[in-house]
């Protein structure tokens, strides 16, 4: 008997409430019709936004968190000057190109082969130490024959530098062939035209997988160098962060971008070397 008094007593209590509820804090709903959104404003709940504006989301720091190393699996292979045309060994770009330190010249490339791109007309990239010369010669041709494909006149700044020798698209060099392995060479036109240094590469060309191609379309500028990197694809991954720089000579991010790939690859001594121009003419 007593339980049912306070049940009773509970039900009053929960009646009184509903009624000073909708008369008094929403009295319109106790006119019967639904309140508009002035009258609804006090009561409305803010949530924080679930997205940063656009603008913020570029400008972030922390969206570029690849690392720029590249795999070095593979036959070795030498990238400094060795030899002079005739055969004769020879340690550095000697004198007679107006040479005074016990610098190399350098190919910019991994220490193992192949060394690929996804290029039709990939840009090759080479260290010359202080000289004097005024010209370099630069030969291509397909690795299983003799005969030159392409050969061009490199004109020299006459000072050290990472110069670029880029293959034409312009008809005079057809697509490179996937699946074909290019070796090239890059004279240095010295006074003593027997005593001439060289370094040379080797070139081949891949299909992009699927999955590549959707990663490059989605990828800025500075994160496709990454990306390159990662497939194991040299030449792209080298000349995108060599444009960078000489577009952002002064950005800090792209110089050690530049510096961790080539330290990756044992190219330490000129990861700090500065691009210079050169122009190239058709032979």
């Amino acid at each position: 008997m007593l339980s049912n008094k306070f049940s009773l007593h509970r039900m009053a209590l929960v009646a009184l409430f509903v009624e000073l509820l909708t008369t008094s804090s929403f009295p319109m709903l106790a006119q019967g019709r639904s309140l508009n959104q002035e009258e609804l404003a006090p009561w409305k709940i803010s949530t924080p936004p679930t997205h940063f504006p656009e603008n913020q989301v570029e400008k972030s720091p922390t969206l570029h968190a690849q690392s720029i190393r590249f795999p070095t699996t593979g036959k070795p292979r030498r990238r400094e000057s060795a030899a002079v045309r005739g055969g004769t060994e020879a340690a550095v770009v000697p004198n007679s190109c107006g040479n005074s330190s016990d610098e190399q010249m350098v190919a910019l490339l991994p220490p193992t082969e192949p060394v690929r791109t996804v290029a039709e007309h990939p840009t090759i990239l080479v260290y010359l130490p202080e000289n004097t010369a005024k010209q370099a010669e630069f030969y291509l041709k397909e690795a299983d024959k003799d005969e030159i494909i392409y050969e061009t006149t490199v004109t020299l700044p006459g000072h050290s530098g990472i110069v670029s020798v880029p293959l034409p698209d312009n008809g005079t060099l057809p697509a490179l062939e996937v699946g074909k392995m290019y070796t090239w060479h890059f004279f240095v036109i010295c006074q003593d035209m027997t005593n001439e240094p060289y370094v040379e590469g080797q070139i081949e060309r891949v299909e992009p997988s699927p999955n590549l191609v959707a990663e490059l379309e989605n990828a800025s500028p500075r994160d496709r160098a990454a990306i390159y990197a990662e497939a194991g694809i040299w030449y792209d991954c080298l000349n995108s962060l060599a444009q960078l720089r000489r577009s952002a000579p002064n950005d800090t991010a792209i110089a050690s971008d530049w510096a961790e790939l080539l330290e990756s690859v044992g190219l330490d001594t000129i990861s700090q070397k500065p691009l210079i121009s050169s122009s190239v003419t058709p032979n």
